[in-house]
């Protein structure tokens, strides 16, 4: 399999799983999880700042809210950030190949992916604590969860706006090169 099919194939497999996460109603889904609860917003999604917030969230999800946030969160929300990871990996990649970078921007770039999925990972246990703890309330994990949401959600972006613009630059600049040559 050639390097731009493996590239497609890990684009198409990420887009896939996170189109299903969001839209269709399976166990461990958000609309699954929006039905349990009653319509409850994940704390992993829009962060709660502070911690009579966040409790005030898990009560309202209910015990079948409860149960299916914690159960996502050891299934779909593993499977998620495992799912980008690779196609997230080969875009740096690319853009690294494309871009002059010094050896700190380059490691940055291709570690940010990684970071993105790390913090995702600990974002996941603050909030499988969170949930086995419950209803006994915890001091300091509430309000360190919506700054690990806000650190994941940034490297995530990050992991995708940053190859992808260098990306961009390196063919526009391939293209007026080329524009210049022939005239």
């Amino acid at each position: 399999m050639t390097s731009r099919a493996i590239f497609i194939l890990a684009g198409v497999w990420g887009l896939s799983v996170a189109v299903a996460v969001h839209l269709l109603d399976f166990p461990g889904s958000v609309p699954d999880f929006q039905h349990a609860s009653g319509g409850g917003t994940l704390l992993d999604a829009v962060p709660a700042f502070t911690s009579p917030e966040t409790y005030a969230r898990l009560d309202a999800y209910g015990p079948a809210g409860r149960k299916n946030y914690a159960t996502r969160t050891v299934t779909v929300d593993v499977l998620l950030p495992l799912s980008v990871l690779p196609f997230l990996f080969l875009v740096a990649r690319r853009a690294v190949a494309a871009a002059t970078l010094s050896g700190v921007a380059r490691t940055a770039l291709l570690a940010m992916p990684f970071v993105y999925v790390i913090f995702d990972f600990i974002e996941n246990g603050l909030l499988l604590a969170l949930l086995a703890e419950y209803p006994n309330q915890l001091e300091v994990l509430p309000r360190l969860l919506p700054f690990i949401t806000v650190i994941k959600r940034a490297a995530s972006l990050l992991a995708l706006a940053l190859p992808l613009t260098l990306l961009a630059v390196h063919v526009a600049r391939s293209r007026l090169r080329g524009a210049k040559g022939s005239t």
